[in-house]
């Protein structure tokens, strides 16, 4: 599969920024009004802070000065995100970046006022429930703010603590090159985008097999750059830790989402323990199914029956997204169905764009999502995964403001993979033989609980090893991620996957190490959404709960969040309703494949 050039694409496979700023002279001249709105700001408050009157007031004109920010935040940076070799692009990244240094240094008096603030007056502010999370925050933050010259020095330093991400996806986006491979004697294009869409679950063998060694080879060769790149991040993460007074390093990452330590282990722990051989299983499955003697990491992403993946174009993916989600109501379906007329989307499989997919939210103008299309039902599985992040979006949007939209990042991935589980769902329901219904559940285990799961919860697993060396004093390189990813995939797949050194450059595929103890969330989220799924399937009330959660935002705690839709994560039962779920979900495609001689 070889990439085409940006400007090759036609208009309605690329977003519309204009809902934004009209042009880039428009997105510039609203960097001006907010530097001059943040100016005032200071002007008036500086050194004017002590009540909660006043605390009221200052918050309320913050308001309109963050959501100013959050559109120019996301139009800074999403045009270079689709070409990371456009000039213009990167100017307006630059352009975006100047503007969120100089305005976090001229506001980083209001946090540090708000942090100094008498708890009585924090009390008094919390009762708002226009402030609840951001005075739920400062209150965490409260305990561990530094000296106020500190913490305006730190915020001088944002763009360089947020270099290694930039090095990284920069070098993901432009520099891991991957050679051409041949099969059969046809000579294949790969790249980034082609092997982690397209090739890496090819129903020709050969195919997978070339193409991941293609893929790895091209990992190499930035292995070690990579790893330099990560230990900045990590060592920063730790140095912050430690200059705040946290416990750990997982103390202070854990903190901003309003869940412990004990949580965060124990979605990794029963996962590799108890998931584990729910995982194994079914691949043992698909490999007897495909007629493989043994399953290699190239082979784990593989369809149980290729001839039933059907090329899907965008128009085809629309009418399944919208079908999918009717069970979450009218208002729903009213809210999300404009992504394809207004171009909310940016589809293109063009040179230079960062890989895999996001959604983001330029708070009640719309949402954006990126991602690339191959044309595979796996394509599907990821737009309709962030029309749940839009969903998500727009109904905390119209129902929050602005400091109590954005969920937790404990949960944020809840919205997303529900949407995931019910075109699963439609999928299964719509056929009538086994072997489309097995179909169904098998995408609904590869491309929702595989990649959400398994793939980011590895990456959790390998993350803790990672911090834990650190917060012991150690250092590491490229030599040791390997080995400590390759220990990981080995401890969870056990005799079900053969992992060799190839599979140990799995550290290098992900922008999430760089976002702190993120990688998690996708699991933490997955129970979220597959207790909500549930309750949808079997409580009449289920789909106006879960509308409930979305509205909530971020104005109530995780715990308090989940109870909407009845789900306890202070206990273990939510996730091990999950596992029993999944297994349920493989005895199933087990039983499909009998009715079907296989």
């Amino acid at each position: 599969m070889e990439l085409k050039h940006r400007s090759e694409f036609p208009e309605n496979e690329l977003w519309d920024l204009t809902a934004l700023y009209k042009d880039r002279e428009d997105f510039l001249l609203a960097i001006e009004k907010a530097l001059a709105d943040v100016d005032q700001f200071a002007k008036n408050y500086e050194g004017n802070l002590a009540t909660a009157d006043d605390f009221t007031q200052a918050l309320m004109e913050y308001e309109q000065i963050l959501i100013q920010t959050s559109h120019i935040a996301n139009y800074s940076f999403m045009p270079q995100t689709t070409d990371y070799s456009n000039e213009e692009f990167a100017q307006i990244a630059q352009a975006g970046d100047d503007f969120l240094t100089k305005s976090a240094v001229a506001l980083s008096f209001f946090n540090t006022a708000l942090n100094q603030a008498d708890d009585a007056v924090l009390d008094e502010l919390e009762q708002n429930p226009h402030f609840s999370s951001a005075i739920r925050q400062a209150k965490i933050q409260k305990k561990n703010a530094l000296d106020p010259a500190v913490e305006k020095a730190l915020t001088n330093l944002r763009e360089v603590l947020a270099a290694p991400q930039d090095i990284y996806t920069k070098m993901r986006a432009g520099d891991f090159a991957m050679d051409d491979f041949e099969v059969d004697g046809e000579t294949y294009k790969n790249s980034f985008v082609s092997y982690e869409n397209f090739y890496q679950n090819h129903e020709n063998a050969a195919v997978r097999e070339k193409a991941f060694r293609s893929f790895s080879a091209g990992l190499r060769q930035h292995q070690n750059a990579a790893a330099a790149a990560y230990l900045a991040q990590v060592k920063s993460e730790k140095l912050l830790a430690d200059m705040r007074g946290y416990d750990s390093v997982f103390d202070y990452l854990l903190a901003e989402q309003e869940v412990d330590r004990a949580m965060f282990d124990r979605q990794i722990d029963l996962i590799m323990t108890e998931f584990a051989p729910v995982a194994q299983k079914y691949l043992k499955h698909v490999a007897k199914v495909n007629g493989l003697d043994k399953m290699t990491f190239a082979d784990w992403k593989l369809d149980i029956d290729n001839e039933l993946n059907p090329a899907v174009s965008i128009d085809d993916a629309y009418d399944l997204v919208m079908k999918s989600i009717e069970p979450l109501t009218a208002e729903y379906s009213r809210e999300v169905e404009r992504y394809q007329e207004e171009r909310w989307v940016d589809f293109a499989a063009n040179t230079g764009k960062d890989s895999g997919g996001y959604a983001t939210d330029p708070y009640r103008v719309h949402p954006y999502v990126l991602m690339s299309w191959t044309g595979r039902m796996s394509d599907v599985y990821t737009l309709i995964h962030e029309i749940g992040h839009t969903g998500q979006f727009i109904f905390s949007d119209n129902n929050q403001s602005y400091f109590n939209a954005h969920m937790s990042t404990y949960f944020v991935e809840a919205p997303s993979t529900l949407n995931e589980l019910l075109l699963s769902d439609y999928l299964e329901h719509q056929y009538d033989n086994p072997r489309q219904k097995r179909f169904a559940l098998a995408h609904r285990l590869t491309d929702t609980y595989f990649h959400n799961f398994i793939t980011h919860l590895l990456e959790a697993a390998f993350q803790r090893q990672v911090y834990s060396l650190i917060e012991n004093g150690g250092t590491f390189g490229a030599d040791q991620l390997n080995t400590i990813m390759k220990d990981v995939l080995t401890q969870f797949w056990g005799d079900a996957v053969e992992i060799d050194d190839d599979a140990a450059l799995t550290w290098m595929r992900q922008s999430h190490y760089y976002m702190g103890l993120y990688s998690y969330t996708y699991s933490a989220g997955l129970v979220i959404s597959t207790a909500g799924y549930l309750n949808i399937k079997n409580n009449p009330n289920g789909a106006t709960e879960w509308l409930d959660f979305l509205k909530s935002g971020g104005s109530k705690t995780p715990l308090d969040s989940a109870l909407i839709i009845g789900a306890d994560i202070s206990t273990e039962k939510p996730l091990r309703d999950t596992i029993a779920f999944l297994d349920q979900t493989v005895e199933q495609i087990i039983a499909y494949s009998d009715q079907l001689g296989q």
